[in-house]
């Protein structure tokens, strides 16, 4: 019996650390923020934002840009973007950034068609749903 616990208390424990990626190339397109988990345990939630996400990935390397969606469902450009690249290291998806020597990484822990979860080096926890456009035309 208590091996059977102890089996069981492994694999939930390793399902839990482990990355859920399905396909990379699901990283293009509009992201909105949901929320930031912290070290502690805390949680901030984002009911509503004025500037979004906008990655474009090809092969290992892209652009995340900032972007402001409009009532027309167009996006004005916030001329703030970040070059990255996809590193895997140690059975791990990276997403390292390298603008102007500045270099920092994020991994990616989750990444599905509607979910995308990124930690940083400060074990901040970054969760993002998929931009749904809007118009009003």
């Amino acid at each position: 019996m208590k091996a059977k616990i102890f089996i069981l208390l492994c694999v939930v424990f390793l399902s839990c650390n482990q990355t859920h990626v399905e396909d990379i190339s699901m990283l293009n397109g509009y992201w909105e923020i949901e929320k930031v988990t912290f070290p502690s345990g805390e949680e901030k939630a984002y009911k509503i934002n004025t500037v979004i996400d906008f990655w474009q990935l090809n092969d290992s390397t892209g652009t995340r840009e900032k972007v402001m969606p409009r009532l027309d469902g167009r996006f004005t450009n916030m001329n703030e973007f970040e070059n990255f690249s996809i590193k895997h290291k140690n059975d791990a998806i990276y997403v390292e950034y390298n603008n102007d020597g500045n270099i920092r990484s994020e991994k990616l822990i989750l990444l599905t068609k509607d979910k995308l979860g990124l930690e940083n080096d400060q074990e901040k926890t970054y969760y993002y749903k998929r931009f749904e456009k809007f118009s009003l035309k």
